[in-house]
């Protein structure tokens, strides 16, 4: 397996321990590699959220999220979206929620390039549209008398030549902007432990619906995941792209990385001991916090183009986060930063 580089910064005074990861597996095989190798006080601390863990499943307290799991090995091995049920229920309302955003942004803001049709050969040819005026026509070469008799023949078999009355067949996108740059999404994933577990949907939901948006008007879009804490003045975190700017989005992928309680409140907590002794900390039993805009922060240093989807545990706040997003990338095209 390659080890991957440490880095270190500094900014706003703040210090910044992190690492980057190409994709959620090299980052899975990471965080199971090298924690077995904790020094004894993070091992006492994975040991005792490992044993929290079990009494909060014992207990059948959602902490982890709905359906509540039903031991250990389950969040060991969770590799997988499994609130879906919350999903189609949660989904809706937040495509609701966001429509009227979505829509004004859509007119005002982005408009989606529509298709539109040429004659002059700008463009993919149209099948469906040529079909619209489709005919046949029976044509005979009579230059020679061998091509005469081709020609009745292709005539006989059916082989007719296709012409369609249909002039405008060539599609193409018009008034599509060429010059939109591509847009770098930064999500910080997990939450304080005050927050209940299904409310961490939201993130992922609206970054969805995000992506979908711009990707639908040219915008090609990465998405990566921070998951990191704050403890004893500096920040130990894992930068993991779940995807790039080529590749359509794993739903799946993303909903597991930012919105899942039962990963994070597990598997996530295991990274954090792993990214603090890799780094060479003795991390704190309650893990340190999420501090306020600690994702602002360390996008801002490493990535002064990148735009980031702070935590948002309400429906409303993480609409508010897409409409923000899309209107902060707009004022960036038009120099009004």
């Amino acid at each position: 397996m390659k080890i991957p580089k440490k880095h270190t910064l500094f900014y706003n005074e703040q210090k910044y321990n992190y690492v980057q990861f190409d994709d959620v597996l090299a980052f899975n095989e990471f965080i199971d590699y090298q924690a077995t190798m904790l020094n004894d006080h993070n091992q006492q601390t994975w040991d005792f959220h490992k044993d929290n863990a079990s009494v909060t499943i014992e207990r059948q307290k959602d902490w982890f999220g709905t359906p509540i799991p039903n031991n250990i090995e389950e969040l060991e091995s969770h590799n997988s979206f499994l609130g879906m049920d919350l999903l189609k229920e949660i989904q809706p309302q937040i495509k609701d929620k966001l429509s009227v955003y979505l829509e004004y942004l859509a007119q005002s803001e982005l408009p989606k390039p529509k298709i539109a049709y040429n004659d002059r050969g700008l463009g993919v040819f149209s099948f469906d549209r040529a079909s619209m005026g489709m005919f046949k026509i029976h044509t005979v070469n009579r230059s020679t008398p061998i091509q005469e008799n081709i020609s009745k023949l292709n005539i006989e078999l059916g082989k007719k030549q296709l012409q369609t009355s249909v002039k405008s067949v060539y599609a193409y996108f018009k008034d599509k902007q060429s010059s939109y740059p591509s847009l770098q999404l930064y999500i910080m994933a997990g939450a304080n432990a005050n927050v209940k577990g299904n409310n961490i949907l939201f993130v992922g939901l609206a970054c969805a619906e995000l992506v979908a948006f711009m990707e639908q008007r040219g915008i090609s879009v990465e998405v990566n995941v921070m998951l990191g804490s704050h403890f004893r003045g500096q920040t130990a975190l894992s930068k993991i792209r779940v995807k790039r700017f080529q590749d359509k989005l794993d739903t799946n992928q993303l909903l597991l990385m930012t919105s899942d309680p039962r990963y994070f409140r597990y598997r996530g907590f295991k990274a954090l001991i792993v990214m603090a002794n890799y780094f060479g900390y003795k991390i704190p039993q309650g893990l340190g916090s999420l501090t306020k805009s600690l994702g602002n922060n360390f996008v801002e240093a490493i990535n002064k183009d990148g735009f980031v989807f702070e935590q948002s545990y309400a429906m409303d706040k993480a609409v508010r986060e897409v409409s923000t997003i899309i209107t902060n990338y707009k004022n960036k095209l038009d120099g009004n930063t």
